[in-house]
């Protein structure tokens, strides 16, 4: 325990000279900091929480006795207590947080794998870097390939040609015929080329045992490894475009209750935001239902589904002041709810038509569109701002 708290000590010395020093950051909002940051001052000896003992609210149990409550300097003591029970001020929480958080668990000497463990993540939350090492996934699956030719390959003459040159340009090809460039090129929304490549090798990773059953010794040729590459890219497109129509349709749904705000203030109560997002998500599902069979039938129905939602959200998000608006100020959450449904039918329809098509049976070609378009009655409205190339390259 002491060489535990020592290590501990040893990590926050330098912590503790910065927080007694006053260095910190804008205040923010301080009511559950207090306890953690106290704790530590208190302990290291610093002024504030616990005090000079270091005992806190639990002083109250420890050598205080009912003569020194009757006592007449008793008053004193007491708000001398209170004072020292004040959390310190959220400048210096803020700063001995962020240093908490920015320790590694080699640099905590004494500290067992317990603590290490709930101190690691803090640090290590924001960083994502491991997801874009392709490179590393590339080498898993080679290593596969020897791991089974040397259990099962034994007395088999006959070579492999999985290499890593053969590996990476399988995975270029797929990368360009499955279009992942285009989600590449949205600025802001992580794409990168790098993530891309280690979601693809991901997947033909968790599916490479699949290439090796039956009798193959060990052995499977690139052309099966191909394959795997130029399937998994398409999935990965597949995931992406859904994911990103979600988030986006999300985004639109959000906005119509924000605009909602924005025009009416406080007099768009509580009872109103927790409905509006049911309200046209009923809404929306009458543009959707025209083309039930087309979207079933569809590789991608599942994202185009949610880019229709997308479509209705930001109708009705331009139209949220003609639908909620009454003589006085506001409408009535009953009236609201019929003014979203016939706008519904009579412009938001024609927003989805001009988008899929007025043929229920097919479906108008569907290219992925980053999250900050908005859809219009005419189509979607995008500048170059949102690419990293020109936009005529992406289509």
């Amino acid at each position: 325990m002491n060489r535990r708290w020592h290590g501990l000590m040893a990590a926050c010395s330098g912590i503790a000279l910065l927080v007694l020093s006053g260095g910190g950051l804008p205040e923010p909002a301080h009511a559950q900091l207090g306890g953690i940051a106290g704790m530590i001052i208190g302990h290291m000896g610093g002024p504030g929480y616990y005090g000079r003992g270091g005992c806190g609210r639990h002083c109250r149990h420890r050598g205080a006795d009912s003569s020194d409550e009757d006592s007449p300097r008793s008053s004193d003591r007491d708000r001398d207590r209170t004072a020292s029970l004040a959390p310190p001020p959220s400048s210096v929480q803020n700063t001995l947080l962020r240093k908490v958080a920015e320790l590694n668990p080699d640099q905590v000497v004494g500290i067992d794998a317990a603590t290490s463990k709930s101190i690691s993540p803090l640090g290590k939350a924001v960083s994502k870097e491991g997801e874009r090492d392709w490179t590393e996934e590339v080498q898993k699956i080679i290593n596969k390939f020897q791991q089974h030719q040397n259990r099962e390959g034994r007395g088999v003459t006959t070579p492999g040609d999985v290499t890593q040159h053969a590996i990476e340009q399988s995975l270029e090809n797929a990368m360009r015929n499955a279009k992942l460039n285009t989600f590449e090129n949205f600025l802001g929304e992580n794409w990168t080329n790098e993530r891309l490549r280690a979601m693809v090798l991901e997947l033909v990773s968790a599916d490479l045992d699949s290439v090796f059953n039956g009798n193959s010794r060990g052995y499977a040729p690139m052309q099966e490894v191909d394959t795997l590459i130029q399937r998994s890219a398409l999935a990965v497109y597949r995931r992406i475009f859904e994911l990103s129509e979600l988030m986006a349709a999300n985004r639109g749904s959000a906005l119509f209750v924000q605009r909602l705000y924005q025009t009416h203030g406080a007099h768009a109560n509580d009872k109103l935001r927790e409905d509006a997002a049911d309200m046209i998500s009923g809404a929306a599902n009458l543009p959707i239902s025209k083309y039930e069979s087309a979207l079933r039938q569809n590789e991608n129905g599942y994202a185009l589904r949610y880019r229709a939602e997308r479509i209705v959200y930001d109708c009705l998000s331009d139209n949220v002041e003609r639908i909620s608006s009454s003589e006085t100020d506001i409408a009535e959450q009953g009236e609201i709810a019929q003014r979203v449904e016939e706008t519904t039918k009579k412009e938001c329809v024609a927003w989805v038509e001009n988008q899929f098509g007025t043929d229920s049976r097919t479906l108008k070609p569907q290219t992925p569109m980053p999250l900050r378009v908005v859809w219009s009655g005419t189509g979607p409205k995008d500048d170059p701002s949102m690419y990293g190339q020109a936009a005529s390259e992406l289509r």
